[in-house]
């Protein structure tokens, strides 16, 4: 009893700032003190830390208190077992006074952490981890208002250099939370979201040329997460979008980033079928050929009708895409265009041309088989040899599945379809055909393939 007495008197104290630190103290030439004090400064940093590593809060505390009031600079240790302490003490308080006075406590040390050691971590960087811990004990009670304040301070301020990562999602749920609570402030929301939309994506280019995969998966979540939320919050349908940027576009014609931005907005939430994306697709297009510009101008072609300039440039929407895997989906789409013409050849050389930019697109292989089983009645004069066509069609799903685990589901079923139409025993027999020769398979299609019976 006595030493919790003692412990909750000590933690009240040093609120309280009644142990002054000593006059004349030199943060950067004598971090530890002169003297004496640097002597009692390194016993009881080392006490200190003893005792946090082994999370004994309470025993921490006396020692830390001296340390974090009379040699500040002496260590880092300070600011990051600092909150740990006050947290502990604050879940065991029931008295709500002294639990703000713990939470005060907690955010002042984040403050004073930025003064010594703001050159070691960023300071956004630190306000983060003041929020986050505001979080934790405010629970529910948090001020939504205070949390978008000191997010908007560190997400803004490091822009694609945040981190913590998860940052970007706390800082937009609280954005959010104020639109939900204020439908006035939808503009700001609406800003935050494609500010943010854009840090992540360079955010993402960033961990990838470092060759951190980790941090780029993680922050695919992240966006994943965030755009989703933006669809559902009723501030991000092509309707408010387009009035949100109807008045903006004209004055800001020969603006390149603003007109990146819009392309991306729109694409973003599928509204990429308005007049105003083609609009800014061709503003954006004249200034500096891009991808997202080829791509919505490949997009007007196509509601016009007008293929052939489609095809132009789809493909120059991917020649001019840096992430591979993109590049191979805008090619696939052109396949599926050639597809629902049925002009075959064309659709599996878009294909094949996908797989030149990503070759573990497992879709483009499947589309591919399906193009074969579509037209395997019309390869062969005797239509009895289509199940040779089914094949064929099927050499293409097993590759899908073996490139791209994700298709297995979708081309083990087709797999189990295209099988039921190969040529049956008896068929094959008075055609000459054996179970695991080599035929070729003629017309368009021109390959080989193995015979396999049902």
């Amino acid at each position: 009893m006595r030493k919790l007495l003692l412990t909750g008197f000590l933690a009240i104290a040093v609120i309280a700032g009644a142990i002054a630190q000593k006059a004349g103290y030199d943060p950067v030439n004598a971090p530890f003190g002169h003297g004496e004090d640097s002597v009692n400064c390194r016993v009881n940093l080392s006490l200190m830390q003893t005792a946090a590593k082994a999370e004994a809060y309470e025993s921490a505390l006396i020692p830390w208190s001296s340390v974090y009031e009379n040699c500040p600079a002496a260590s880092k240790n300070t600011f990051i077992y600092g909150p740990r302490i006050f947290k502990a003490l604050y879940e065991k308080e029931t008295d709500a006074a002294k639990k703000k006075e713990y939470l005060d406590k907690t955010l002042e040390i984040y403050d004073k952490r930025i003064t010594y050691f703001g050159k070691d971590d960023p300071k956004e960087t630190i306000i983060a981890y003041k929020t986050y811990d505001y979080m934790e004990l405010m629970g529910d009670q948090a001020d939504q208002k205070q949390i978008y304040e000191w997010l908007n301070e560190s997400v803004n301020g490091l822009k694609d250099k945040m981190y913590p990562l998860d940052a970007y999602s706390y800082y937009m749920l609280s954005s959010l939370s104020l639109y939900l609570n204020d439908n006035s402030l939808k503009d700001q929301y609406i800003s935050d979201y494609f500010n943010v939309m854009d840090y992540i994506e360079k955010a993402i280019a960033n961990a990838k040329a470092a060759n951190d995969q980790g941090s780029a998966d993680y922050l695919g979540i992240v966006q994943e997460g965030i755009q989703t939320a933006f669809v559902n919050s009723g501030a991000g349908d092509c309707k408010t979008l387009t009035e949100y940027y109807a008045d903006k576009v004209e004055p800001n014609k020969t603006n390149k980033e603003f007109l990146s931005e819009v392309v991306n907005a729109l694409g973003s939430i599928g509204c990429n079928d308005s007049d105003l994306y083609f609009t800014v697709s061709e503003y954006l297009h004249k200034l500096e050929p891009s991808a997202n510009a080829a791509l919505g101008l490949a997009n007007k072609s196509l509601r016009d009708k007008d293929y052939e300039t489609a095809v132009k440039y789809y493909s120059e929407a991917a020649n001019l895409e840096t992430d591979k895997v993109r590049a191979s989906e805008y090619m696939l789409q052109l396949a599926s265009i050639f597809s629902n013409q049925r002009n075959f050849a064309r659709a599996r050389q878009a294909a094949y041309d996908a797989l030149e930019y990503n070759p573990n697109n497992g879709d483009a292989y499947i589309l591919v088989a399906q193009l074969y089983a579509s037209s395997a009645n019309n390869i062969f004069p005797e239509t009895e040899k289509a199940g040779l066509v089914y094949c064929a069609a099927v050499d293409k799903l097993q590759k899908a599945r073996s490139v791209d685990p994700s298709v297995a589901s979708k081309a083990n079923s087709l797999i189990s379809s295209y099988s039921a139409r190969f040529l049956d025993t008896e068929t094959a027999f008075m055609m000459g055909y054996k179970t695991g020769e080599t035929v070729f398979i003629p017309g368009w299609i021109g390959e080989n393939t193995t015979v396999r019976l049902r």
